[in-house]
């Protein structure tokens, strides 16, 4: 028998940010229509299936999820998400990138589903999340934190014709070169740098309309229709969704 999870009621995606020092925020997720196109995140992403079966296609395979396993997808790797026809309960967490030891997270939670699989006791995302948190690596450990995955440049390169020409390169041979390192088209992999920049600017409290002028999108409607198709969820959601839930978990802390 399985434990007793604490799964959305609301199918889709969720997010909130737990009063959990070191955790980005979390995500809860629930159903069918779960795929995403090819994205990344600017966190490390730790995924953990609680139901049902969650797939993803990270570098041209295909890694699958059953009830009580996990994965840990790295800041910067590209990856997409498939529906699941049978449905899936999961959660996210998103970790600072480079901060924490991303095995050894993988080995307690899974060990936490076996011990509350034995008790028929219930699993919150918080206790998952503070689980992660016992593995984060101090300056003391001389661990370094990992080049950015974002280019320098990656906000001023107009056109891969420009990037190509400051590579010296033809426009197909840079977009073959880009698509090998980075798992994705150039100008998809700008579009994420804008999305995910906005994204921590919807988390820093900024107003939707100033988020997508801020990034470069033509208007509130053209930004809320990219980030819905990244991230499953849009801006107004997902700003409102980390104020209220976050308050509602440190009232209970």
């Amino acid at each position: 028998m399985s434990p007793q999870t604490a799964e959305p009621a609301t199918a889709g995606f969720v997010y909130w940010r737990p009063a959990i020092h070191g955790v980005v925020e979390l995500c809860s997720l629930k159903g069918r229509e779960v795929a995403l196109p090819t994205h990344f995140h600017a966190e490390d992403q730790f995924t953990f299936v609680t139901a049902g079966r969650r797939r993803f296609l990270v570098g041209g395979e295909v890694v699958e999820l059953a009830a009580g396993q996990s994965t840990l997808i790295p800041a910067g790797v590209a990856h997409r998400s498939l529906a699941e026809p049978a449905g899936v309960a999961c959660f996210n967490i998103y970790l600072p990138a480079g901060e924490y030891a991303l095995t050894a997270i993988l080995r307690d939670v899974e060990r936490l589903w076996h011990d509350a699989t034995c008790a028929g006791s219930c699993i919150h995302p918080e206790e998952l999340a503070l689980v992660a948190q016992e593995h984060r690596r101090t300056a003391r450990e001389g661990v370094p934190r990992p080049e950015s995955f974002i280019p320098p440049d990656a906000n001023e390169i107009e056109s891969v014709a420009q990037a190509a020409e400051q590579a010296g390169m033809t426009r197909e041979g840079f977009s073959r070169m880009f698509v090998r390192r980075h798992g994705m088209p150039p100008h998809a992999f700008w579009l994420m740098v804008r999305l995910n920049r906005a994204r921590e600017l919807l988390k820093a409290g900024e107003r939707i309309a100033a988020a997508a002028a801020e990034t470069g999108f033509a208007d509130q409607s053209h930004f809320g229709r990219w980030f819905l198709r990244a991230f499953g969820v849009t801006p107004g959601c997902y700003r409102s969704g980390l104020s209220s839930r976050s308050q509602t978990f440190q009232t209970r802390a």
